[in-house]
This record gives structure tokens, C-alpha cells and sequence, in this order.
């Protein structure tokens, strides 16, 4: 059985930025996309789905998971099972409040990792990334100190610094957990 790396953290922490990175370093990693009911941006690896197109495939069974935030829905789909029943690592974008779900559907095969950077990086990128106002970001930054307060269990991986650093961060993170 694979490994499937799943990925916590606030908006603005840079996981769809490392996975993209993920896809060009370790080709033998398989990154996952998500299905989400709103536009992709250009960072991330995502199919946008209509409310209407989400809700029949997730009556379809074509989700191995899903769940709703900040009034959209998101999903992971059934190729996760093929993936990692051939032996194969696999990183996603997953979601705090999914996570007991998570847990539940893959079991030994989870490796939850919780992303973080410094208040003032967050803060820095969700004004560049321009899709909040001040409230909505000091809301978000709120949500990222009780997400990285909340899971002290789980394996930190800090993005705040150069990408380069977090990649070999990640590989050595992969590397432990596929051997555990």
C-alpha cells in the first residue's frame, strides 16, 4: 500500500506553490488534484466544478473524499484508491476539518503534515494574492495559529522561506514516512 501524503495549512501557507514544485522535482510522486466549485487559480492543481456538476458525481461515488469550506465544495477522487494500491506515494491538498474523515478511508496510509510560515509571510501573500480584504485575511491568519496549535501530533513542514528548502524538507518528511 502507498503512502498519501496529505497536506494541512492556512490559505496563504503555499501548498498548492509546493506541489506544483513537487511535480517538477520528484516526477515519481504523484500529486493528486482536487475538485472544487469555484475557478482554479493559475497555482493550483484543481478541476472547477459547478455546485450542480459536484453534487452528481459525489452521488456517483467518483469521490474517495469530500467536504465544504467557506461555502464551497471540495473533493479528492476515487484514482487516490488505484494510486496508492500500486504502491505509490501520493501528495494532496487536503483540509483540517476533512481530516477525521481522512483518517477513517485511508487508515495506516495517511500521513497527515501540517504546513506552516510566520504570521507575517501569510499576511504578506494573501495581499498579494488579492482575493480577501484586511478583515477576511486577519481571519485567515486567526484560523492558521489554531490550525497549527490544534494538531501538535502531526509532522510540521515550514514554507516560509526559500522553496528549494521546504522541497528537501519534503522529500526527507516522504522519505521517513515511506519507510515507517
Amino acid at each position: 500500500m502507498g503512502r498519501l501524503i496529505y497536506l494541512v495549512g492556512a490559505s496563504g501557507v503555499g501548498k498548492d506553490t509546493l506541489l506544483a514544485a513537487t511535480r517538477q522535482r520528484y516526477p515519481e510522486w504523484l500529486v493528486a488534484h482536487r475538485y472544487v466549485t469555484r475557478e482554479s487559480g493559475a497555482s493550483e492543481n484543481s478541476v472547477a466544478l459547478t455546485p450542480e456538476e459536484f453534487l452528481a458525481r459525489q452521488r456517483a461515488g467518483l469521490f474517495a473524499l469530500s467536504w465544504e469550506a467557506h461555502g464551497l465544495h471540495y473533493g479528492l477522487g476515487v484514482e487516490l484508491d488505484a494510486w496508492l494500491a500500486r504502491d505509490r506515494v501520493v501528495l494532496v491538498n487536503g483540509s483540517r476539518r476533512a481530516l477525521p474523515s481522512a483518517r477513517a478511508r485511508f487508515g495506516a496510509a495517511l500521513a497527515p503534515v501540517v504546513m506552516t510560515a510566520a504570521d507575517e509571510v501569510l499576511r504578506a501573500r494573501l495581499r498579494r494574492r488579492g482575493r480577501e480584504d484586511e478583515a477576511e485575511i486577519e481571519a485567515r491568519l486567526a484560523r492558521h495559529r489554531e490550525l497549527r496549535d490544534a494538531l501538535p501530533e502531526l509532522p510540521r513542514l515550514d514554507n516560509g522561506g526559500p522553496l528549494d528548502g521546504t522541497l528537501t524538507a519534503l522529500e526527507r518528511l516522504v522519505e521517513g514516512e515511506v519507510m515507517a
